[in-house]
C-alpha cells in the first residue's frame, strides 16, 4: 500500500507585495520589431498581504470565491511546471489591493502565490521563473520587476512579428510572452511620495474588452511613439538620475497630457476629469495622472507634509464618499516583503 506523501513539517510564509503605477506603453506601433516597453513605479501600498502554510487538506481563509478560483488556477500551474503536490495547503488572505483599478492586482497576486508555493516546497527559483509559470509580464514587465526589486522601471518590451515573442497586440492578462527585460532602475529620493485617490464606481478595462480596446487601437502611429520615446529618454530618465522632481513630475504629466491613446481619453469628463484638473493647479503637485487603464489618480510631490496638504485640500473640495481611498505612498525599494514564520 502506497502511503500518501505528507509535507514533514508546517510551514508559514508571509508575503506583503507592493502596488505598482504604470505611467504608460512605449511602443504600440512595432515598426521596429518590437513593441510594448514600458515606464512604471513600484509603491510600498496598497498592496496584498498574504499568509500561506501547509496543513492537511487545502483551505482558504478570508478569500472571496472568485479568489479562490484564481489562487486554484494558480495551483495547478506551479503543480504542473514544478512536478509539486500542493493539495495540502492553506491561504489567509490580510490585506486586498483592490483589481482592475490600475494598480497591478493580478500580477502581485499571482506571483505572491507563486512565491508561497515556491518556498514552502522549498524550490530555488526566481521572480521571472514564476512570472513565466503564472502568466504573467505579457505586456508590462512593471508589474514583475516592481514585485522583484521595486524603484522606478523602464522595461524593453518584446520581439514583434512571425515566430518572435509575440505576433498580436495584447494585454498581460492574455499574452503568453515572457516578463521583458528591465533596461533602467532607479531609487530615487526617500522623501518622494505618490498620493493615490480610488474613485469609487470606476472600474478599469479588463477581459475581454480590454483586447478589444488593444485590438482597436493598434497600432499606433510612429510619429506618436518617437516622441514619447524622445520624452521618456532625454527628459524623465535623466530626471530620475539627477533628483530634478520637478521635471520628472513634468514628464510624466506630458505623458499622460499629450499621449492619451491609452488611458486618459476615456476620462475627458466627470470625477477624474476634474480631479486631475484641480491636482494641476496645485503647487505642491509636480506631475499627476492615471495609473494605465485606471481608474486610480496619481499627485506626485517630494515629502509626507506636502502628501498630506494634498489630500486635505482634495477632501474639502470634493466630497470623501467618492472615494474608495485616498493614500500618501512611498517607492518601494525592494520589491516585495517575504517571511518565513
Amino acid at each position: 500500500m502506497k502511503l500518501k506523501q505528507k509535507l514533514v513539517c508546517i510551514l508559514k510564509i508571509k508575503v506583503k507585495t507592493p502596488s505598482r503605477l504604470h505611467f504608460g506603453l512605449i511602443d504600440l506601433n512595432g515598426e521596429l520589431g518590437r513593441i510594448n516597453g514600458g515606464l512604471g513605479v513600484a509603491l510600498e501600498n496598497p498592496g496584498w498581504e498574504i499568509l500561506g502554510s501547509s496543513l492537511d487538506e487545502r483551505n482558504f481563509s478570508n478569500v472571496p470565491t472568485d479568489t479562490k478560483e484564481k489562487i486554484s488556477l494558480i495551483i495547478n500551474k506551479f503543480d504542473s511546471v514544478f512536478k509539486t503536490n500542493s493539495k495540502e495547503f492553506t491561504f489567509q488572505i490580510n490585506k486586498i489591493l483592490p483589481q482592475h483599478k490600475g494598480l497591478g492586482s493580478s500580477t502581485q497576486f499571482s506571483l505572491a502565490i507563486g512565491t508561497i508555493l515556491a518556498k514552502i516546497h522549498q524550490i530555488e527559483t526566481s521572480v521571472i521563473e514564476i512570472a513565466n509559470v503564472v502568466n504573467r509580464g505579457g505586456t508590462s514587465g512593471i508589474g514583475v520587476a516592481s514585485f522583484e526589486a521595486g524603484g522606478i522601471i523602464l522595461d524593453g518590451g518584446h520581439s514583434f512579428g512571425p515566430g518572435k515573442q509575440t505576433e498580436s497586440f495584447l494585454p498581460s492578462s492574455v499574452s503568453q510572452a515572457p516578463p521583458p527585460p528591465i533596461i533602467f532602475r532607479s531609487y530615487p529620493p526617500e522623501e518622494w511620495r505618490f498620493v493615490l485617490f480610488l474613485p469609487k464606481d470606476y472600474q478599469g478595462v479588463s477581459g475581454k474588452s480590454e483586447v478589444d480596446f488593444f485590438q482597436s487601437k493598434c497600432p499606433i502611429p510612429s510619429q506618436e511613439v518617437e516622441k514619447l520615446s524622445r520624452l521618456i529618454l532625454v527628459k524623465i530618465l535623466p530626471a530620475i538620475m539627477e533628483k530634478d522632481i520637478q521635471t520628472f513630475g513634468e514628464g510624466i504629466t506630458e505623458m499622460q497630457t499629450q499621449f492619451t491613446k491609452f488611458g486618459m481619453n476615456n476620462y475627458d469628463q466627470g470625477l477624474i476629469h476634474e480631479l486631475l484638473n484641480e491636482l494641476r493647479n496645485q503647487s505642491e503637485v509636480f506631475g499627476s495622472g492615471i495609473s494605465s487603464f485606471g481608474p486610480t489618480v496619481y499627485a506626485l510631490t517630494d515629502s509626507e507634509v506636502k502628501s498630506n496638504a494634498i489630500m486635505n485640500d482634495i477632501s474639502e473640495i470634493f466630497s470623501a464618499d467618492k472615494f474608495e481611498f485616498m493614500i500618501s505612498s512611498k517607492i518601494n525599494r525592494t520589491g516585495a516583503k517575504i517571511k518565513t514564520l
